[in-house]
């Protein structure tokens, strides 16, 4: 009975963390939210109980993992901010995690590491820092297992935020880059199945959603929920790798961000498994939808009602099924 199973999910304000506690939840798993400001929590109705502690402080984490089977960490860095460094955030925070799991007696650790990252690790920090928790995990002795998505749907929607905004999109990179974006409950069943399916225990998968598409194809899906005419500007992969290159010496969390697009933007197969049902073109035209109700049946984006900054969590999270 997963009742009785009892997770803590590291990483619980996030896309992705906010995704597994609602999909653990609604597999019957008992589940413990760590979380630094239990007001970010997207759905608290979720938590059968919130730790406030900081992963980057290990003085804050004692008891973090007592009676607790099962630990999902899905902290990494997405903020711009030049503090904390992506190795206090990706390594550090995670290595506390992993040592509290281990005093606690904790049995099964799920990380989430990146599509491709060892390869990606020749040029990419975060890459780095996340193949050096997944080492220090598969060596810790515990039960594990290791997935490497492709992107996830909230990254995948700026394309609509940016064609909605501009009537244009300005793609950076190879359009012809193959993926198979992920809704984040459908990872969420999948880490649910993992806890407990025996073949999903010490493993390192890729995973991504059900429909592989080339990037041209999904700025073609935004245009189309939205109604309007594809239009494109294209610009060269180098230009990323320029910025990069000239911002490494005054911010390098920012410098690390951009290594991981440059590489995600110009790697054709950045594909994984095939899971889950959720299609992006289905939660392109829900934010259309959504956003013409709205502005009282008006389309979005028109040049007198800019799109709504809508929260991409929520909105993913809700579409139908």
């Amino acid at each position: 009975m997963t009742r009785n199973i009892r997770v803590t999910v590291a990483g619980a304000t996030g896309y992705v963390g906010g995704s597994v506690v609602e999909g653990l939840r609604s597999h019957e798993f008992w589940v413990r939210a760590l979380t630094r400001d239990p007001a970010r929590l997207k759905n608290p109705q979720f938590c059968d109980d919130v730790f406030v502690g900081h992963a980057t402080r290990p003085e804050t984490l004692r008891g973090l993992c007592d009676g607790i089977d099962v630990v999902f960490s899905s902290i990494g860095i997405r903020s711009f901010a030049r503090k904390p460094t992506v190795w206090e955030v990706v390594y550090t925070a995670n290595i506390n995690i992993l040592n509290e799991a281990r005093a606690a007696g904790v049995k099964h650790v799920i990380f989430i590491s990146a599509l491709r990252a060892p390869e990606m690790a020749r040029i990419c920090p975060i890459a780095v820092a996340r193949e050096m928790v997944v080492g220090a995990i598969v060596g810790s002795g515990l039960r594990y297992t290791i997935y490497r998505p492709t992107a996830f749907f909230n990254d995948i929607q700026e394309v609509f935020y940016s064609a909605a905004k501009r009537g244009v999109y300005y793609q950076i990179g190879n359009p012809e880059v193959r993926m198979n974006p992920l809704h984040g409950l459908d990872f969420a069943d999948e880490v649910a199945q993992a806890i407990v399916d025996s073949s999903r225990w010490n493993i390192i998968r890729p995973v991504g959603g059900p429909e592989i598409l080339s990037r041209r194809a999904i700025v073609a899906l935004a245009f189309q929920a939205l109604e309007r005419p594809v239009k494109v500007r294209r610009l060269p992969t180098g230009s990323i790798s320029l910025a990069a290159a000239l911002i490494k010496p005054f911010h390098y969390n920012l410098y690390s961000i951009l290594k991981f697009m440059e590489f995600a933007l110009q790697t054709e197969d950045m594909t994984g498994d095939p899971i889950g049902r959720r299609r992006i073109g289905d939660a392109f035209r829900e934010l259309f939808r959504r956003e013409r109700a709205s502005r009282g049946g008006s389309r979005p984006g028109a040049p007198d009602q800019p799109i709504a900054d809508l929260n991409s969590a929520a909105v993913v999270q809700q579409l139908p099924g």
